[in-house]
């Protein structure tokens, strides 16, 4: 069978999504090597401010956002981008002439592969009309009838790196290892390694990031329960730095008033800004969010406090030491035995009934493990 020469992957583009995307696609160039890689990105949310008022629906080479870590990422030769809440926003004729434009670029691409990692219909129409010989996609949709390569259902029971691999094992890619990797541009690192001393932070990797930010706030360990663990690190004099994005601002300020002695605060410019502070740290903290997997990709120890059934398909990793979950096994009082229905308690502003179950001394007792300080920092009071 001939080796595919042009490939695209129309990828999920939370930034988590795509960090979990990395080992697919480092094997599908590594099986490939002459094929060039590119991936078409389905935006959901933009990570940075663009200064636009008026998003465009598509955008080729984008300059910012979750994006970024594919135009680090030597095994992708090009990227471009769909923003889905700006196709959506559009109507009758105008969503149709959008969405021509993207099926256009498909096929001026002359792409002999497209893999979809993103299980909806258009997406497999979009692959259907680029013209592509091979088409892969997970099955159980709908038009599923219309890929030429079908990849049982695996994210709930295997997880999402799982079937990523999968899907580009369906394509013919040989999965070497299942490792996430991120690259940061030495700019980015020299520019943390500046600010990193304007701080007074010291240079060994003692420090530890915490990360309380996250794409809902029902996902958000509270602000208190935050404050409680840094207060407790601070004590035992581990540095502890407050990271996140302008769109982070809101909890990162309520988490810092809540401190008896408030830590460093970095509000990062973008996702590889954020990468190359945590590459000096020696462990993040964070919900369970984009944040948690660039740690991990980046080779820094991670602990991803989670709600209750996210470990469905979000406990991925294999090295719990290195890649660290925690979620609260109470019962909740409101949601059913065997789902989580995402409430947050009457009057609270973060943090599901499960989130709180979670207690803080649970936390600090696992984190103290990790950094080898178990019994070594006094308890809170």
């Amino acid at each position: 069978m001939k080796s595919p020469q042009r490939i695209c992957v129309i990828a999920e583009g939370q930034l988590g999504d795509l960090l979990i995307l990395s080992p697919a696609l480092r094997s599908i160039k590594e099986t490939f090597p002459s094929a060039a890689l590119t991936v078409l990105v389905i935006q959901r949310r933009s990570y940075e401010e663009t200064g636009s008022a008026v998003a465009p629906v598509f955008v080729e080479n984008p300059a910012g956002g979750t994006s970024a870590v594919l135009r680090s990422d030597p095994h992708v030769d090009r990227v471009a981008e769909v923003d889905r809440e700006a196709l959506r926003a559009l109507r009758g004729f105008r969503r149709l002439k959008a969405e021509f434009s993207v099926v256009r670029w498909l096929r001026k691409g002359k792409f002999d592969t497209v893999v979809c990692t993103f299980s909806q219909d258009r997406f497999y129409l979009w692959a259907f009309l680029s013209g592509a010989r091979v088409r892969v996609g997970e099955e159980g949709k709908t038009l599923s009838v219309l890929l030429s390569r079908r990849v049982r259902k695996l994210r709930s029971g295997e997880g999402v790196l799982a079937t990523y691999c999968g899907l580009a094992e369906a394509a013919g890619a040989i999965i070497s290892s299942r490792r996430t990797s991120v690259v940061v541009p030495r700019e980015y690192a020299e520019r943390a390694d500046v600010r990193w001393r304007s701080l007074g932070l010291p240079e060994e990797s003692t420090v530890v990031a915490v990360h309380p930010g996250a794409s809902g706030t029902y996902r958000i360990w509270p602000p208190e329960y935050y404050a409680a663990l840094i207060d407790h690190l601070q004590r035992g004099k581990i540095p502890v730095l407050l990271l996140g994005s302008a769109f982070d601002s809101q909890v990162i300020e309520e988490v810092r008033r809540r401190c008896a002695t408030p830590p460093q605060i970095v509000l990062t410019t973008g996702v590889l800004d954020l990468a190359a502070y945590l590459k000096k740290c020696a462990l993040c903290v964070s919900n369970n969010s984009g944040p948690r997997h660039l740690a991990v990709a980046a080779g820094v120890p991670s602990l991803a406090l989670i709600p209750r059934f996210d470990d469905v398909m979000w406990k991925i990793y294999t090295d719990e030491r290195d890649a660290g979950t925690m979620q609260s096994s109470m019962r909740c009082p409101v949601c059913p035995e065997t789902a989580c229905r995402n409430i947050l308690p009457p009057g609270e502003q973060y943090g599901s009934f499960c989130m709180r179950a979670l207690t803080v001394e649970e936390v600090t007792a696992r984190v103290d493990s990790v950094l080898g300080l178990a019994g070594a920092v006094p308890p809170a009071g």
